[in-house]
């Protein structure tokens, strides 16, 4: 099972990435071969309700993270929210943090 964080889609996304990242464990020192997979919606608690009622859910006191079982999982939840009107994407999240 993989864990994709679910991420609000907002004007200023380095702020809902550090509450994103907040808890992942993420290493020391890396290059640019290190991500991590989220899910930008355009209404988290809408994206959240919809997901619940088919897959797996995490909630956390920053994020909340669906589990899904590889490439079908990503396709079904792409699909459930795109069919219900919520505006979605997966990209690499920690491609807005900063390494220095």
């Amino acid at each position: 099972m993989v864990r994709l964080p679910i991420v609000p889609k907002s004007e200023r996304p380095e702020e809902n990435v550090r509450d994103a990242l907040n808890g992942i464990d993420l290493p020391l020192f890396y290059m640019s071969d290190f991500s991590v997979m989220g899910l930008w919606v355009s209404d988290c608690g809408e994206a959240v309700r919809i997901l619940r009622d088919r897959f797996p859910i995490t909630s956390g006191p920053h994020l909340s993270e669906v589990l899904i079982d590889g490439t079908p999982g990503i396709i079904e939840v792409v699909e459930a929210l795109k069919s219900s009107g919520i505006d979605c994407g997966i990209s690499d999240i920690v491609g807005q943090v900063y390494q220095g």
